[in-house]
């Protein structure tokens, strides 16, 4: 697995320039600002313990893009079992893969509330502890179709059969410390794994959007304003109010 600096150059250059265009921010630091801000609801709620309950799923649904779109009425039927299971996944003492598993598993037969259920708690392990964990949701990487803003930091990606990236958080986390060394070269030594983030989530929304304009579906999906944030900050869950994105803007990002 190779990834390529220059693209990482180029995709961190492409995203200091969307923040320059928005205008009204301060630079990257307004938005590690707004991950470190959701990091800590995230982490408050995680040492609730058992105390977790139906309202503090919904809080962390709220910051949670892919939950927000497709998940909020199933937040909503399945509370209970839902909230025990986000208590497990805190709590459990077995690995953070088998503890994804385990959540994806409340969806039972149901194969898009599984993928849900899978990007909700790899948003939560991630958050709880951004230190430790990497994030695991399908747009950072998604083995079973081989796509994921990992995908777009390799040359020639578009020609490529198979990516061979790896299966896990543990693969992923590899990709991290990578990315991490190369940073630290373009200047940046605090934050690292909200640096990353941002730079995955621009990767990632560069991706989506061209292939959304391809099919005629970026005001659909996304609506039609043109803010070149709008997806990075959707992705991450730093549109919603409780992400806390302290920009100072004539009118929200989202």
């Amino acid at each position: 697995m190779t990834f390529d600096r220059e693209i990482l150059a180029a995709k961190l250059a492409h995203l200091r320039a969307a923040i320059r265009e928005a205008g009204g921010v301060d630079g990257l630091a307004t938005f590690i600002e707004a991950l470190r801000s959701k990091h800590e609801v995230f982490a408050g709620i995680a040492a609730k313990g058992d105390a977790l309950d139906g309202a503090d799923l919904r809080t962390l649904g709220g910051l949670v893009f892919s939950v927000r779109r497709r998940l909020a009425p199933v937040l909503a039927e399945r509370e209970g079992a839902l909230t025990r299971g986000v208590r497990e996944l805190l709590a459990s003492g077995l690995s953070a893969d088998d503890r994804l598993h385990a959540l994806a598993a409340l969806a039972g037969e149901d194969r898009k509330l599984r993928r849900g259920l899978w990007d909700f708690g790899a948003e939560i392990l991630h958050f709880s502890a951004p230190e430790q964990v990497p994030p695991g949701s399908r747009w950072v990487w998604d083995t079973g179709t081989a796509t994921g803003a990992l995908r777009e930091f390799i040359r020639g990606n578009d020609t490529l059969r198979q990516v061979p990236i790896g299966d896990g958080l543990a693969a992923i986390e590899g990709a991290r410390q990578w990315f991490y060394a190369a940073l630290s070269d373009e200047g940046f030594y605090r934050d690292l794994p909200f640096v990353t983030d941002l730079v995955w989530a621009q990767a990632y929304s560069d991706y989506a959007r061209s292939l959304s304009m391809h099919l005629g579906l970026i005001d659909a999906q996304f609506g039609a304003r043109q803010d070149p944030l709008e997806l990075v900050v959707k992705i991450l869950g730093i549109d919603a109010p409780g992400g806390r994105l302290k920009a100072v803007r004539d009118e929200p990002l989202h």
